[in-house]
């Protein structure tokens, strides 16, 4: 069956598969509430009904949504108008939308809350994903999005991710020690069960019965479910208001990570936003740091992005070993700075003496002539 104009136009005007979904989303409940077959049976409709009906469904939303999802639920209406040429007053309904609420969920996720929540459970594959938006701060969709081939490694035990390849969203992210090893204890379990991993596979996989099957990456629901269970099965208490926890289920990990690199007076803030995927002002757009600059800003931070206690310590004292090394290597420069200084001073006075001695046997040579 031909796809519909109206529709095909408006799909054509989204750009990003996540909003596409969820403008599909939002609009598929517009079109059930008023009993709406087909969308270009919406075209039809007189201006002054059509007007009549946004605003009804506008008053509908307000006693049913909270008043920070209005306009998330009427933009893909205002969008699909607007690009079959139908222009509804939007600029009045808009006067109509209530004053947001503040947001609850601003909370961040501590160290101590993902112990516990790796604690509830022993399934790697699990372990990993913790583990993995722990250390990049990376958003929960990108768990079924990054394949084999967007991962690097680095020195360090560390690894490198490529988040949002081709796009002009792309960024690097980077694991720590502790996720790095998770994740390829991940990887070794599914080679172990027979699946033949290579550069296209996704790096978390949906659950398999036969692992010799194709991969099929885990979905972002999944994922958000497994955290959910992880969070049961612990001794972690949230609060709810309304609709939301304090702490968001998946966002609280990248809250963690952004205030933990925002607090360190030593990574450049320029380069934490890269880190986030954020871009913000002229250096959002011209800053352009390489992977290994931002993986330097990045090892700035480790220490305190790292959850098990006894791998902070460790890096803290591989942290204070390299410093003494650096320092020790310091020294010794300056102390050989110093014996060439003396030197050069003892090699001057050498040639003073030495050019004292020619003058007098100038001067001998001289009173002889």
């Amino acid at each position: 069956m031909q796809k519909q104009r109206s529709l095909l136009v408006f799909e054509e005007s989204i750009q990003s598969p996540n909003t596409m979904k969820l403008y599909m989303q939002n609009f598929g409940k517009f079109m059930k509430h008023f009993a709406i077959q087909d969308h270009d049976s919406l075209l039809a409709i007189p201006d002054d009904k059509l007007q009549v009906m946004l605003e009804d469904y506008l008053f509908y939303l307000k006693k049913h949504l909270s008043p920070n999802t209005i306009p998330v639920a009427m933009a893909p209406l205002e969008l699909f108008f607007t690009v079959n040429d139908r222009n509804p007053n939007f600029k009045k309904l808009h006067k109509m939308y209530p004053t947001p609420v503040k947001k609850t969920g601003n909370k961040a996720w501590t160290t101590k809350d993902i112990q516990d929540m790796l604690k509830s459970t022993t399934k790697k594959r699990t372990r990993a994903i913790l583990l993995f938006l722990a250390s990049t701060g990376a958003r929960i969709g990108t768990v079924a999005e990054i394949k084999l081939g967007n991962l690097v490694e680095l020195s360090g035990k560390c690894k490198a991710v490529q988040f949002y390849e081709g796009s002009n969203e792309e960024y690097w992210g980077f694991l720590i020690p502790e996720a790095s090893k998770a994740l390829d204890e991940y990887l070794d379990e599914r080679r172990k069960d027979g699946e033949r991993i290579g550069q296209h596979s996704p790096v978390f996989r949906s659950g398999y019965k036969l692992a010799s099957l194709v991969a099929r990456p885990i979905s972002k629901k999944m994922a958000q479910m497994l955290l959910i269970k992880c969070i049961q099965n612990s001794s972690i208490l949230r609060t709810k208001s309304g609709k939301r926890y304090d702490v968001q289920t998946a966002h609280g990990f990248r809250k963690r990570f952004n205030t933990i690199l925002k607090l360190n007076s030593s990574v450049n803030p320029n380069i934490a936003e890269k880190l986030m995927g954020h871009k913000k002002g002229l250096d959002g757009v011209y800053l352009v740091p390489t992977r290994d600059e931002c993986f330097a800003e990045f090892q700035k931070a480790m220490t305190d992005l790292t959850i098990d206690d006894s791998e902070r310590l460790r890096s803290r004292n591989e942290k204070l070993e390299a410093e003494k090394l650096e320092l020790e290597k310091r020294e010794k420069d300056i102390r050989l700075l110093k014996q060439n200084d003396v030197m050069k001073d003892d090699a001057i006075a050498n040639l003073s003496d030495q050019v004292i001695v020619l003058s007098r046997r100038v001067e001998e040579l001289s009173r002889k002539n």
